[in-house]
């Protein structure tokens, strides 16, 4: 899937042009020059009709995904993971 990969930082932004592989989540773009930019704030895809896609915050290279988890007892809850099984973000 093509589409923006947008990334905005407490001194401004930066949009780059990625594609999501929607099988593995992951997210390929062009390397940018970030010099100046200080702290990353957040970051998403954004497909060609304007959907955002959350990215991890860990690896910053693939989309997260929401996943059922078990809780306290026999609640379940819900958390998003990266698509990237080995990234710590699970």
């Amino acid at each position: 899937m093509k589409g923006t990969f947008v990334s905005i930082w407490d001194n401004g932004s930066i949009r780059t042009p990625a594609e999501l592989d929607e099988k593995t989540g992951e997210i390929s773009t062009e390397s940018v020059d970030a010099d100046g930019m200080e702290h990353l704030m957040e970051e998403w895809f954004e497909d060609e009709e304007g959907e955002e896609i959350e990215v991890c915050p860990i690896c910053h290279e693939y989309a997260l995904k929401t996943v059922v988890k078990e809780g306290i007892g026999k609640t379940l809850y819900e958390d998003k993971v990266c698509c990237n099984p080995d990234c710590e973000n699970q």
